[in-house]
């Protein structure tokens, strides 16, 4: 969900992330070398400094550990960075969604906001570069649709003045050729840019097709160094998936719906229906597809982004998150059939996702957005006049809660352990103890239909869990065991559903993908490119 591979500025030098740390690539040697303290997770978005001997990135703080070794440094607290780059003049800059652009001495200190954002337009700032001079910085501003279609601006650090250069696109680097390089829908562009006058001097050209995006997050995984070589990551935008059962053995059988850009996906109480958010045209809207009949219906119409569908407990109403009307975030629910209009039920200047509805259907466990102490679960009250109160705030993230079928137990995610695993408390009493289901990483918990076992997935989305639970004369937790592992579709939110009857799985597969033609993910390397990019983007 954010950048996954960086290229020192002479191009000796790849560093990436695999096996949930970071690697350090030598560019005349076959093998890559771990790096130090990035180990389970730690190690996320790597950038170069701009001699080549440190490498930044983060893990729960910003940091930077020398290319040679040793300990890495703590530079600043931060969020999860929405890209960073370290500047000529040691500064380095990094984005941080709704809060806006921050900076920092490349020896640490005090982080300083360096450009705002506004929060109420739903404005989120990613991989900020400070352009040759240091009176502007380059950027992605989005509003909340589609990163796809987010703006490249620039600002003056002088005057505060913002500039449109692109409508459509993110990530976009400037390339000392005299262009801007950015992704649209999985292909890399480029345009002419004067860097003195700070305006694109021509059209937009397409270089390269098949770069991995990140899903939700505006980050495109390609890099390039200054002598001209670039890397990416193979991969494809809107990318299509195909739809599979699989049973408790890892069997697959596929389902006859074609081939979608499918997200998440959740199974009705009664197990005839599906409710999908599907991605086109920058748009994800929810669809409902008839297992019976093996056809899709359209819920929703609206040019904004839907997605994370939940159905109520009776089956009569598919409820999604949404980021129609401008909002940061709403709670909608629309009937299941079709009929009737869609319905408000909550807004939030924040992301908020529905996950689990108690049995009565008259409370709504949510994951909501905090910008001080990240994701917290809250409950939304379903009757008369709707209110959402906290339920679990700590200074961890905590995710994707579960209710079990009685409603006397909830399951979630949390890293307070420093890695992402799977917790168990009572509800509504959250705060009378909690058991580890979870060992050695864990996310997106599901209950089977009994409340007798629990399901999750590993961090890497490869391998399904399953936990035998004991909840009499107290909650006993058995040992996790491996049901299944395979190549399925793991983005942001949970990808996957169980059946009622807790015998299958719905899982999402990459369009052509079978568990014996996966490929493992590429990093490829195109030599020379600077002369590629000026034959076919002139400059003036």
């Amino acid at each position: 969900r954010r950048h996954q591979v960086a290229l020192s500025p002479d191009g000796t030098h790849l560093v990436y992330v695999t096996n949930r740390q970071l690697y350090l690539r030598a560019m005349d040697q076959l093998e890559a070398t771990p790096i130090r303290g990035t180990a389970e997770g730690r190690g996320r978005n790597p950038f170069f400094s701009p001699d080549g001997q440190w490498v930044g990135f983060w893990a729960g703080e910003l940091k930077k550990v020398a290319i040679t070794g040793g300990a890495p440094v703590t530079l600043c607290d931060a969020g999860n960075p929405f890209g960073a780059s370290w500047g000529a003049d040691d500064r380095i800059v990094f984005g941080q969604g709704v809060q806006g652009i921050f900076q920092v001495p490349a020896n640490g200190g005090t982080k300083e906001l360096l450009i705002r954002v506004d929060p109420e337009k739903n404005e989120q700032a990613h991989g900020p570069q400070i352009l040759p001079g240091g009176e502007a910085v380059l950027f992605t501003l989005s509003s909340g649709v589609s990163w796809d279609d987010a703006q490249i601006v620039v600002q003056s650090l002088e005057t505060g003045e913002r500039k449109v250069l692109v409508n459509g696109g993110t990530d976009a680097r400037y390339v000392p050729t005299g262009h801007l390089v950015y992704v649209q829908e999985g292909t890399l562009l480029a345009v002419p840019f004067d860097v003195v006058r700070l305006e694109v001097t021509g059209g937009r050209i397409p270089i390269v097709e098949g770069v991995a995006q990140a899903t939700g997050r505006g980050a495109a995984q390609f890099t390039f160094s200054d002598l001209g070589s670039l890397v990416y990551v193979r991969g494809s935008g809107g990318a299509q998936r195909t739809l599979v059962w699989v049973d408790r053995e890892g069997q697959e059988e596929p389902l006859e719906a074609e081939a979608r850009a499918y997200g998440s996906s959740r199974v009705s109480p009664d197990g005839r229906r599906l409710a999908l958010g599907i991605l086109d045209s920058g748009n994800q809207d929810i669809w409902i597809y008839d297992l019976g009949r093996q056809t899709p219906t359209r819920l929703t119409s609206d040019p904004a982004r839907e997605f994370s569908p939940v159905w109520t407990p009776d089956g009569e109403r598919v409820i999604f998150t949404s980021t129609r009307g401008g909002a940061t975030s709403s709670l909608l629910w629309k009937a299941a059939d079709g009929t009737g209009q869609v319905e408000q039920l909550m807004t939030s200047p924040n992301r908020v996702g529905p996950l689990s509805f108690t049995p009565d259907g008259k409370r709504l466990v949510c994951m909501q957005e905090n910008p001080e102490t990240g994701w917290d679960l809250h409950v939304l009250t379903m009757e008369a006049e709707r209110q959402s109160e906290p339920l679990l705030r700590t200074q961890f993230t905590e995710l994707y809660p579960a209710l079990s079928p009685d409603g006397r137990w909830m399951a979630y995610q949390s890293d307070e352990s420093g890695q992402f695993e799977i917790y168990v408390r009572p509800f509504p009493n959250v705060e009378a103890g909690r058991s580890q289901i979870s060992r050695n990483g864990g996310m997106e918990p599901v209950w089977g239909a009994d409340g007798r076992e629990l399901f999750y997935r590993t961090p890497d989305g490869s391998t399904m869990m399953a936990v035998d639970i004991e909840t009499e004369p107290t909650f006993t937790p058995g040992n996790p065991e491996v049901l299944f592992t395979g190549s399925y579709f793991n983005g942001p939110g949970r990808d996957y559903d169980i059946s009622p009857d807790g015998q299958r799985f719905l899982m999402l597969r990459e369009a052509g993908q079978t568990e014996e033609t996966s490929e493992r993910n590429e990093l490829i390397i195109v030599l020379n490119w600077f002369e590629e990019l000026k034959r076919l983007v002139p400059t003036e």
